[in-house]
This record gives structure tokens, sequence and C-alpha cells, in this order.
């Protein structure tokens, strides 16, 4: 890898705890004052169950949900059900005498989350709104992103997978980090970065600073309803699935199908939900700020599997990747 790409001495688990744990504080203390702990102390309900009884969004009552389960304060069975653990019961319970009333010291997101309860739609929208957000907020947030990818780029490209990928097209491809980092590790790859076009600037500016102008390119479109590049091997989408709602997904998931040559494979950076939907915290975490900022949620492998199965992929499986992320991979027949 070229000097010029950095690689971090350690991954950066520790930083996205520290960061995105800033979340679980409020979204117990709303829990505590919606009443779901005192709700679940009287018997089990799934997430579609505490959404229609606390008249909420699905995605606000799983988030919250896998929230309490993550902390260990909710237990969740094999039919999906959640129920107040052994710790809920003698902390968050209200007649408990060892209850503790959390207080969510960041008023601002304790309103926010409020809201969120209260709408499906994201109360302070980022990506799902990047186009209409004035050009210097564009620039903050995809150099946020950058330095937030920075080093899980770094180590991609040590997957197997990539080894007989020549053409690689990075959907929603932000700062170019992702295309950066597989470049920078295998020279014999092309990266193509299909973003909108004030995106495609920041991309195509960073992919000059590594040195790799003739291996990363972009193309500006809309990756709903744009053209996209064919005949790809890999199609890769870094921390995009997460921003949408399920139905959203499929619509990418079938436009990368379409894009990808026969036995070509979607590639999906992810943190994953884990299958019983009671953790991993971070993937919790993550969960709320989707909630407040864009339309989807952290998905478990599962529900990756059916949106992308339907887009006609088959074979779908998970690697460990970096730090918390996994590559969630799927081929086209």
């Amino acid at each position: 890898m070229p000097a010029s790409f950095p690689r971090p001495p350690v991954d950066d688990r520790a930083l996205y705890d520290l960061d995105f744990g800033r979340f679980a504080r409020p979204m117990v203390a709303f829990c505590q004052e919606l009443g779901l702990y005192e709700r679940l102390a009287n018997g089990a309900l799934d997430i579609a169950a505490v959404a229609t009884t606390f008249d909420i969004p699905s995605r606000a009552a799983e988030a919250a949900l896998v929230m309490s389960a993550a902390l260990g304060f909710l237990e969740v069975d094999t039919a999906g059900r959640y129920a107040l653990s052994s710790c809920g019961r003698a902390y968050h319970f209200p007649s408990s005498p060892f209850f503790r009333p959390m207080i969510a010291r960041d008023r601002e997101m304790a309103e926010n989350l409020a809201s969120a309860f209260s709408s499906a739609d994201p109360i302070d929208p980022h990506a799902v709104n990047i186009e209409q957000h004035a050009h210097e907020k564009i620039a903050e947030f995809i150099n946020r992103m950058h330095n937030l990818t920075l080093p899980a780029a770094s180590a991609l490209g040590e997957l197997d997978v990539f080894a007989d990928v020549d053409h690689l097209l990075d959907v929603g491809g932000g700062s170019g980090s992702l295309s950066c980092g597989l470049a920078a590790r295998l020279p014999d790859l092309h990266c193509t970065i299909l973003d909108v076009e004030p995106v495609c600037r920041i991309a195509a500016g960073n992919a000059g600073d590594y040195g790799l102008e003739d291996r990363v390119d972009t193309v500006a479109a809309d990756m709903f309803d744009g053209d996209w590049p064919g005949g790809q091997d890999a199609v890769l989408f870094g921390n995009i699935f997460h921003d949408w709602d399920p139905e959203s997904c499929g619509r990418l998931a079938a436009n990368a199908h379409a894009a990808l040559k026969p036995g070509g494979r979607i590639l999906l950076h992810e943190i994953l939900l884990n299958e019983r939907r009671d953790g991993p915290l971070i993937a919790a975490c993550m969960s709320v700020a989707m909630l407040l900022h864009e339309r989807g949620k952290q998905y478990s492998l599962a529900e990756f599997d059916t949106m992308l199965s339907q887009a006609g992929f088959v074979d779908c499986q998970a690697l460990p990747a970096y730090g918390h992320y996994h590559l969630v991979i799927a081929r086209r027949r």
C-alpha cells in the first residue's frame, strides 16, 4: 500500500463505542418516560406489538427494544418477544426500591428522540437529503464521514473477495475512502464512485491527493434513478443500506444486479444487528442515529439476505472486515 494512504496501528472500535455510545442514555431515559419497562414487566411483547401499544413507528420501537436488550435491561425469547430482565426489573421498574430514574443530559437529543417516536421521518436528515444541503454543509458531512471510514478503508482490500475484481462500482461512495483504500492495496483494480455531483468533486479531490486519480474516477448520478455504469465485477455500498428503508434498499439491490456481470458480487460494508435483535450495543446505538438522521436502521444478515434474494442474488454471507464492520456478500447468478 502506498505510504500516502494511512493505516492506523489499531482498529477503531473504541472510537465508535465512544462516539455512538452517546445515544444510549437518552434512549433509556426516553423508554422510562414512555413507560416501556413498566409495560414489559407485565408481559412480553414483540416489536410490532410495542409499536401498536405505544402508537409509535416500528423502527422506533425496534431501536428502543434493541438498545434496552443490548444493555441487559430486556430479554428476548425465540419468538422475538421482549420482557423485562432481572436487571431491568431491579433498576427500571418504578415500584422497585432500587429504581434509578435516568435523566437525558442532552436536552436537544431528548427532544429529537421524542419527535422521532411520533414521526416516521428523520428529524435531522443527513445522507438521505444530501443534495438539499448547502455545499458547505455537504463538505462538512462528507469530510466527517471520511474520517470515520478511513481506518476501515485501509484494511478492506485484505479480504479475498476482492482478489478477482478488476472493475468495482462504489455506490454512494462519498469521500471515496473505501475506493481509494481498495485501489491503494490492489494495483489492478479500477474503482468508479457513483454519487451526486458535489460529492463526486470531493471524492475526485481525495483520489488525486492519494495519487490514485488514474484508477479511481467518479460518475455523478442519482443512485435510485440515474444510469449506472454496467459490466461491473462488484458493486460496493459502504454504510448506504442502513440509511434507507427496506423498500429503498431493494431498489438499490435491483440496480446493482443490473449493473453486474453474471457471477458478479454485491458488497455491503455494514455493522450488523444480530439475529435475535438484542445487540450488539454498537449496532443498537447506530440504529438510534439512523432513527434521528436517516430512513433506515442497522440490519441483520437475515434481513440483508431477504432484500438481496428478492433482487436475484444468491449465496449471501458475511465476513468480518475491520473493527465493528462486516462485509455482506452475495452473488449474481
